[in-house]
């Protein structure tokens, strides 16, 4: 008896979980790159990541697990190569000079530079709603440019906005005391997780555009 009530108890939050939670949409923002890159070729060097501090670890992981899959020994993370000499910043839509300066500091074929921010983080986690109507966001973007060193150009350039919004209207079910109360609870991804959701998305885009070994 006592394992069927647990059981229950189980299936309840998983299917409140999954009624309550508010689902995130990932918008692709860049329409003109309908290619990717060629991975097959050339000798790659991926930017410093700078990621938040308290998911930092995760996301560096995400990436450089993705490129390395991609290119195997040619790829190279600044931040583990030496004799590089090219400025701290890097900063997005670089001119030809610019890029010429990333090409003689550098010596590579091929620079990858990712930058993101969480740019709302209005609704926690889990919400319990007491007011009639609530709302607010939680919201975060990742952009990914990658520079032909060669050629002079960008090659690539994509960026991904992740949004969950909180607006949930109060259940008719909350007038009603404590066994109804649950109906109120909803479930929202973090600015964090949008972050992470972001990040697979646009090299989701690059990979299923780009030639692969």
């Amino acid at each position: 008896m006592k394992k069927t009530i647990i059981t229950t108890i189980k299936l309840l939050v998983i299917i409140v979980f999954f009624v309550s939670c508010k689902s995130s949409s990932y918008l692709l923002t860049n329409n003109d790159y309908s290619t990717g890159v060629d991975f097959t070729t050339g000798k790659w060097l991926l930017n410093n990541l700078d990621f938040p501090a308290n998911n930092n670890e995760k996301l560096t992981n995400t990436t450089t697990s993705f490129f390395i899959e991609q290119l195997n020994d040619r790829y190279h993370y600044r931040e583990n190569t030496s004799g590089l000499l090219i400025p701290h910043q890097i900063a997005f839509n670089p001119n030809k000079q610019k890029l010429k300066e990333l090409k003689t500091g550098t010596g590579f074929d091929y620079f990858i530079n990712i930058t993101s921010k969480k740019v709302k983080d209005d609704i926690g986690s889990i919400g319990l709603y007491e007011d009639d109507y609530s709302e607010g966001k939680n919201q975060s973007e990742v952009a990914i440019e990658i520079y032909d060193l060669n050629l002079l150009e960008i090659i690539y350039k994509q960026r991904v906005i992740g949004t969950v919004h909180a607006n949930q209207q109060k259940s008719v079910w909350e007038d009603q005391k404590s066994d109804k109360l649950i109906d109120n609870i909803t479930f929202h991804k973090s600015a964090d997780k949008l972050l992470l959701g972001s990040l697979k998305k646009v090299l989701k885009d690059l990979k299923n555009k780009s030639i692969k070994n």
